[in-house]
Order: structure tokens, then sequence, then C-alpha cells
């Protein structure tokens, strides 16, 4: 018996391991909790499949029919289960407790984040309007369209606003975790449309949880409510609007406020300090992204070639041979 198969026969469970896992890493509260959600997850499909010891097959089963087809994951996001399975895995075998049987498990190709489509005013009226109606059958419905409020009115994250907790607001700004910071140290102002739907979804929900934004489901009532149950919810409003397309996502209602922004003649200079970009080069794809739509090139070539009356005729004609 090679030694290979004998890591897998006499390892103990995936969740014991999982735990093991979590609790040595050594980095921020953020990432132990971001890992131990993945991975239980990966191990909840496990024993619903019933699979005691996985082997490669199983783990690409994991990534290629489940994340892919029944969760319907887009690139990034199933991404994020890769690196942590193969980073798992790795551990696993350092430590002699599990052969690294993820090494099978291939990247995916990950688009950029702006064929992220922004929606148009119009659309992102119809979206308001249709959370705002939905907001009166429940608290998480309310809680649904303060998500959206904040995020299109003022561009953040999805990380950004699951990370946030109630004593983060003060003096009309909430002061977050930006990205690669290990601490509050940024703010963002709060329009008066979005500070008061924040203090009536704070009174609907009564509850003294920590977290801005929690869970109000039966199975984990009060937890934080985590980056994938934003998207899925915001994705699930999108689709109510007709907008059932990958371009449009949680993500892209960030994009939606750069573009509302550029257009309305805030500098690039200022949305890159409010987007919190790090290099004004990510800022300039919005601008980029808006010069291309107000050229019209193409229409005014066609204009130029098709405008004479006796050709249009008869490149409406016919074809009578050659």
């Amino acid at each position: 018996m090679n030694e290979s198969r004998e890591l897998i026969l006499n390892a103990r469970s995936h969740r014991e391991l999982v735990n093991e896992f979590i609790d040595s890493i050594d980095n921020e509260r953020v990432s132990k909790k971001s890992y131990g959600s993945l991975l239980r997850i990966y191990v909840d499909y496990l024993e619903q499949k019933g699979i005691d010891k996985p082997n490669e097959k199983d783990v690409v089963a994991f990534k290629n029919d489940y994340l892919k087809i029944k969760k319907k994951l887009m690139g990034s996001s199933i991404q994020k289960y890769i690196v942590v399975l193969k980073k798992f895995y790795q551990w696993c075998y350092r430590r002699k407790f599990y052969e690294d049987v993820s090494i099978d498990l291939t990247y995916e190709r990950i688009e950029s984040d702006f064929t992220r489509e922004p929606l148009t005013l119009a659309q992102v009226h119809k979206l308001l309007l249709k959370a705002k109606r939905l907001s009166s059958q429940s608290v998480s419905n309310y809680r649904d369209f303060a998500i959206v409020m904040l995020i299109v009115m003022t561009g953040l994250r999805t990380i950004e606003v699951a990370r946030a907790d109630v004593t983060d607001i003060k003096d009309g700004y909430l002061f977050i975790q930006g990205k690669r910071h290990s601490s509050k140290d940024q703010r963002v102002e709060l329009p008066l449309s979005v500070k008061e739907v924040l203090d009536e979804y704070l009174l609907m929900r009564n509850s003294s949880a920590e977290a801005l934004f929690i869970s109000h489901s039966n199975r984990n009532p009060e937890e934080r409510i985590t980056t994938q149950v934003i998207s899925k919810r915001i994705k699930e409003l999108l689709r109510s609007i007709d907008l059932d397309d990958p371009r449009y996502s949680a993500h892209g209602l960030r994009h939606t406020f750069a573009t509302l922004a550029l257009k309305s003649g805030v500098s690039v200079e200022e949305v890159q300090m409010i987007l919190r970009h790090k290099n004004i080069n990510t800022t300039m794809i919005y601008l980029h992204n808006l010069s291309r739509e107000d050229n019209h090139t193409e229409s005014i070539v066609e204009s130029k070639i098709m405008g004479s009356d006796n050709f249009l005729k008869r490149m409406k004609g016919k074809n009578h041979g050659k």
C-alpha cells in the first residue's frame, strides 16, 4: 500500500480537518470566516453525496457539477473555492493528514470586472422601485432594498457592505474596511435617502446584532450576511426587472454608480477617490467606456457611404447578376 492511499484511508473526517485548518490560519478574522464558509459548503456537499474519502474526481465534480451547473456561479466566485480548496489540501498533505486531491483542479478564466454592464438611469429607477415594492413583504426584502440603495448611491463593494457594522455609522458617514485594509479607516458619506432607509431597516429588524446587515432566515438568524447572499439577492432583483444576463450583477451596481457620476460631470479624480481605486487607470476604464458610448463614428461613416440616394437605391435593389 502506497503512502498516498494510507493517508486517505487513515484520515479523520473532513469536517474535523477543516475545523483544524481554519484554527491554524494566522490571518485576519475575515479570512478565517470566509475560508470557513467556503470549506463548510464543500464538506456539506461531500456529506450529501455520501463521500467519506474524496479523491481527485470528487473534487473536480464539486467544481463542475455543483458550483458551475447547480449553483451557476461565475468564474470569479468559483475561483475563490479553488484557491481555498488548494490551500486546504496542501496544508493537509504537508502535515500528512490527507493526500492533495486538489491537484487536478484548474483555475477558471475570469472576465474583467469591466465587462459588467452598468445600468442606465431608467434601469436604476426600475430596480429601486421594484425593490421598494417588495420591501413591504418582509424584513429580509427591506434589507435587500437598503443594500441596493447603499451600493448604487455610494459605489460600495459587496465585501464592504458585508463587513459593515451598526456602529460604523457615525455623523452621516459609514466607516468601512477597504480593499487590502486591515482596519475601518475609510469613510463614505451616506446620502440622506440612504440614511433614512438604513434607519428604517434597523428599526424593523429589532436586533442587537453587531453586523449592519444580517440574515433573517430560520436557519441562521441574525448572522452577518455574506457576499454570496448579497450577490444572489441582487441578481434575483435584476432578473425581476428583465435583466437576466451575466453582465448585470451586484458588482455592476458599483459600475453604475461610477458611470452615472462621470456622466453627471464628476471628475475622474473624484470618482477615483470615492471608489478607493489605488490606480487612476482603473477609474479611467469607466471614462473610456463612456467615451465609446458617446462615440458615433460608425454612424458617421455609414452616413458618408450610404448617403448617396442613387447608391442607397442600388443597395436596396435586387441582385440581378453581376
